[in-house]
């Protein structure tokens, strides 16, 4: 029996900070060689939408997100997928406490483990430590599509930039991510065209997008991203 296509929402967030001697660099991880899709690739952090993510409630616990980071009106859930695998793959809750302070990385982890463990759901977390998600720290950076030729399960995937903030470190999950850290955008391009990485046509535009800016406020000024789909993916 043919394979039936399917397609999936998701959602990917790209860290990016300023480094001390200038420019700016990005935060990778390498797929589990493990995996079923993509094994072994370098990728940012994200993974697809579930159904909880949709949940109505979220609108409620998301500071408003200015017109000019989501100039397409994409739907919230698309954020909140972006952010729950954020905090699921490396740590970070984006979230805001009710003195409007940022968590610190610190402060989540025990909530982090008990959301990979099915004991919570992500809009639970939330409303237990009555939370502001951060959305308003997230830019709509683009959306792509696995193109057919790749895989019968195709990812539909919006993209977003964060400038992490400072006193923020990742903290990857060892079940879904076997190498992590922070790489300038030019240095790992060169790592991929040697062909020591094993990327994605998205992954390398994002880099190649980010390499031609010297800090992260500029880069968030801008307007560009990683694109839409290619005639090759709709194809």
């Amino acid at each position: 029996m043919q394979e039936q296509e399917v397609i999936v929402q998701a959602a990917t967030t790209i860290l990016v900070r300023g480094k001390a001697q200038g420019g700016l660099e990005t935060y990778l991880t390498k797929r589990p060689d493990t995996m079923r899709f993509l094994p072994g690739f370098y990728v940012f952090p994200g993974g697809t939408m579930d159904k909880s993510d949709q949940d109505a409630r979220f609108a409620a616990r998301c500071a408003p997100i200015p017109l000019e980071q989501n100039p397409t009106g994409l739907s919230l859930d698309y954020f909140i997928t972006a952010l729950r695998e954020t905090f699921e793959e490396v740590g970070i809750l984006l979230a805001r406490d009710s003195s409007g302070r940022l968590l610190t990385t610190e402060q989540c982890q025990e909530q982090r483990s008990r959301l990979l463990n099915k004991e919570v759901s992500f809009y639970d977390i939330l409303e237990q430590e009555d939370l502001q998600l951060a959305t308003d720290l997230l830019r709509y950076f683009g959306h792509r599509l696995t193109p057919r030729r790749l895989s019968k399960r195709r990812f539909e995937t919006r993209f977003f930039l964060l400038v992490l903030p400072e006193g923020l470190e990742p903290i990857p999950h060892a079940g879904e991510i076997a190498a992590a850290g922070w790489e300038d955008a030019t240095a790992a391009l060169a790592t991929w065209s040697n062909g020591e990485y094993q990327m994605v046509p998205p992954t390398v535009k994002a880099l190649e997008t980010l390499s031609r800016y010297q800090n992260p406020d500029s880069l968030w000024k801008s307007s560009d991203g990683v694109g839409t789909p290619t005639a090759q993916e709709l194809e």
